[in-house]
Order: C-alpha cells, then structure tokens, then sequence
C-alpha cells in the first residue's frame, strides 16, 4: 500500500509540474504573439529628421517619420509610432539629368517598444525644388521585390515618378522632377506609406 500511494504522489506532482509548465506557456504566449497589419494598410507619415535633399543624399542615410492621424482603422496604438528607413540611391540633378531620389522603408516601431520589419511604398509626398515649388509625387501602382535586387520602372506623366520596390523588408518611392532641379522632402513635410507586404508587430525581447 505504501508503494502505491508513494507511486500516486510522484505521479501527482508530474502532473502539477506540467501543469504550472502549461499554465505559464499560455501566459507568455500574448506578450509573445505578434500582431499583423495587413497588405494595403495605408500609414499618413511626416518627415521628422532632419531635410532630404537630392544635392547631397547619399545611399544608406536614415531617416525617421512620424506616423499621424488619422491611424489606420482609427488604432490609437498608432500614435506615436516611427517609421524608419533609409535613402536606397540618389542622384543630384545637373545639366540634362533629373535629380532623382529612393527612399527605402526598414521598420515600424511603436511607443509600447513592439515593431516590426515593414514593406511599403510611398504613394505620395510634397516636395520642393530649388525653385521653392512645391510639388507632390505620386506614386502609380507598385514595384515588385525580387531577392535582394532593385526593381524599378519609369512611369509617364507630367509628375515624372519613378517608382521602385527593394527586396526584403525595404521598399520606397523615388521621384524625379523634370525641371531637372534639385530638391527637398524637408522636415514636417506629409506623406502617404502604404504597404505591399503584412508586417508583423511583435514586442522584442528583453534580456
């Protein structure tokens, strides 16, 4: 009778043990699970580092943009969320060449410290040229991400946009004007991102 009871008890405490193990699984799993904004999510952005200008844009230089209101589906969680990314190429306008400029989206981050790798495009931009115009870039339809290679494609009308897509996480809109002047996306400025691919959100580990 002994050995029985002994063998019960042991048996007991592995099932408390998988229990306490279970139950501290489906506690984690929330603060784990990751959120997923979906394709076509469409984000309104200002510029809020320092002015890009195709003068002096070099490739691999950041920049930060402050995602506005209104949010997506109204999501408060938005406020206050920073896109980042970096110029994919540039080139300054001279005599017979339009200044042209790529912009490159890495990742979304959010107040909470959740964020996610984010694929999009820009869809539209104010930018000045050297003159002080103001102009806005649309961008028309979408690139496609191949590997790691830059797809671009020239696209007619009067805006002269030039729209590419980066494989992986980055994509962006690059604009050309055709007063073959140089010009700014200065800070402040208001854009569109929407995204070409789900990003998912996901608070990151502490250690």
């Amino acid at each position: 009778m002994t050995i029985i009871s002994r063998a019960s008890s042991r048996t007991k405490s592995v099932c408390a043990v998988f229990v306490l193990a279970a139950m501290c699984a489906l506690a984690m799993a929330p603060a784990n699970a990751a959120s997923r904004i979906p394709v076509g999510t469409k984000f309104n952005v200002i510029l809020s580092s320092p002015d890009i200008n195709t003068k002096n844009a070099q490739p691999g230089d950041q920049f930060t943009m402050a995602v506005e209101s209104p949010y997506p589906n109204n999501n408060p969680k938005y406020n206050g969320a920073i896109v980042y990314g970096h110029v994919a190429s540039a080139s300054k306008a001279s005599q017979g060449r339009k200044a042209v400029l790529n912009l490159a989206f890495d990742k979304i981050v959010f107040p909470d410290g959740e964020q996610g790798l984010i694929a999009g495009t820009m869809i539209a931009v104010k930018t000045v040229s050297e003159n002080t115009t103001a102009r806005k870039a649309v961008g028309a339809g979408a690139g496609m991400a191949v590997g790691s290679q830059t797809v671009g494609r020239i696209l007619g009308g009067s805006a002269g946009a030039v729209v590419g897509m980066l494989g992986g996480a980055a994509a962006g809109l690059a604009y050309a004007n055709n007063a073959k002047a140089n010009f700014s996306i200065v800070r402040g400025s208001a854009a569109t991102i929407q995204t070409t691919a789900p990003t998912y959100v996901r608070a990151q580990a502490r250690y």
